[in-house]
């Protein structure tokens, strides 16, 4: 849209009557930039409207340039994680330094990735054939690790409950609508206009359409915690403590037939702490026909970790589901010959409830990847989404919003129930 509003008469007056104070070119590469911003941050946060992303490939696609679409895709991704550098840089000793270069490597990713929606040619169906290329390769491995805010996501807003019909169009949509507009040549203010509508329509259904996550679902509570980050061996078993009092009171109150708890909540697993978990917590369960769920890091053969939920069942069976793409630097560290956590998109994320639906648990980082739904959908029958997250470090709660807006998304778009554990930072009572 930049590159339509610098084709409008008066913006053009206006640059030149500043002449050789802002040069149109520089003028121009800033608008685009700052088009991005804006979609990002109206698309992504607490109160927004997620629908808005689905405009993305067309403002690539009708940028003036590969820089402009470069620069849009950029100041997108920038805002969607305004206040993910502070979240980042806590996992390295605060430093705001390491978060702000890891926004900009996502931004610069992000940029690299969304610019091949952008055609030089006049041709309506090389133009559409550009979206379709950047959309997917977005989409999949390797550039999807590294590419948060989806187009696809935004459909579970605009078209929830229609799953791989939903999926098509999220992609046929914006390519149908770039080859109509490259069709019709229409004039700068005409597409300003076209632009603005869609634009006024889809935050309006993104508003409308808002739904919020959930703790509670078909016979299942998913607990939210303000423990913070773990802090030694006593933090476990006080952890454990907890836990156990908080199963009781669900037993009495919600009588739920399973129980989740967050991602990594009781931190590195030592065997030796299963006596204590099992009188404390697990006991009391089985005996009131309870599944309990708990997050925990599993040691692996090959001196890695796996990030895991462990399912506990009444009748003493239990099962576990790992994550298949853990956060890149905090945790997955593919350099490293030992501790690392290990990223296998093979591996099973799925565990089976009490009331033996199929739940397709998503860990954290995967909350961003809208591939991973897609796979649990291909793979067999999945009949709820289970979001598990560890957000200790997120120093604004913008940040686990947007985290949890993308895997509420995706479940939507599929019409699966969805709930979501998560342990937010040290709350001083």
């Amino acid at each position: 849209m930049s590159s339509y509003l610098m084709g409008w008469p008066p913006a053009r007056r206006v640059f030149a009557s500043v002449e050789g104070t802002t040069p149109p070119a520089f003028a121009q590469a800033v608008l685009a930039l700052l088009a991005g911003v804006a979609l990002g941050w109206l698309a992504w946060g607490e109160g927004r409207a997620p629908a808005l992303a689905a405009l993305l490939p067309v403002l690539v696609a009708l940028s003036r340039s590969r820089t402009h679409a470069f620069l849009l895709g950029l100041g997108y991704t920038v805002a969607l994680l305004r206040h993910t550098a502070a979240f980042i840089g806590s996992w390295f000793d605060d430093s705001l330094l390491i978060g702000a270069a890891a926004v900009l490597a996502y931004g610069l990713i992000s940029g690299a990735v969304w610019c091949l929606g952008w055609s030089r040619s006049d041709r309506p169906w090389r133009k559409s054939l550009a979206v379709v290329v950047a959309w997917t390769v977005a989409l999949l491995p390797p550039a999807t690790v590294g590419l948060p805010g989806h187009p696809l996501i935004a459909w579970g807003a605009i078209a929830p409950g229609l799953g791989w019909v939903g999926v098509a169009l999220a992609l046929a949509v914006p390519a149908g609508l770039v080859w109509w507009l490259a069709e019709h040549r229409l004039r700068p203010l005409q597409t300003a206009a076209v632009l603005g509508a869609l634009l006024a329509s889809l935050g309006a259904v993104g508003i409308l359409q808002f739904v919020p996550g959930s703790s509670y679902g078909p016979a299942t509570v998913a607990v939210n915690t303000a423990w913070g980050k773990l802090d030694g061996v006593d933090d476990v078993l006080r952890r454990v403590e907890s836990m156990g009092q908080m199963s009781k009171q669900l037993a009495q109150q919600e009588k739920p037939a399973t129980v989740i708890w967050p991602e990594s909540i009781l931190g590195n697993y030592d065997p030796a702490l299963y006596p204590v978990l099992d009188i404390a917590l697990l006991k009391a369960a089985r005996a009131s026909g309870q599944t309990q769920i708990i997050g925990m890091d599993l040691a692996t053969k090959e001196k890695h970790w796996e990030n895991a939920a462990v399912a506990f069942y009444p009748d003493g069976r239990s099962a576990r589901a790992v994550a298949r793409q853990p956060a890149p630097l905090s945790l997955w560290r593919p350099w490293q010959e030992t501790n690392s956590f290990v990223a296998d998109w093979t591996a099973s994320n799925v565990l089976t409830l009490s009331n033996t639906m199929r739940a397709a648990f998503i860990f954290c980082y995967e909350e961003y990847l809208p591939v991973l739904y897609l796979m649990n959908e291909a793979q067999g029958r999945v009949d709820m989404y289970v979001a598990v997250t560890n957000t200790w470090a997120a120093q604004s709660p913008v940040a686990a919003e947007i985290q949890t807006q993308h895997s509420l998304g995706m479940a939507r778009l599929f019409g699966r129930p969805y709930v979501k554990a998560e342990n937010r930072p040290l709350k001083v009572e």
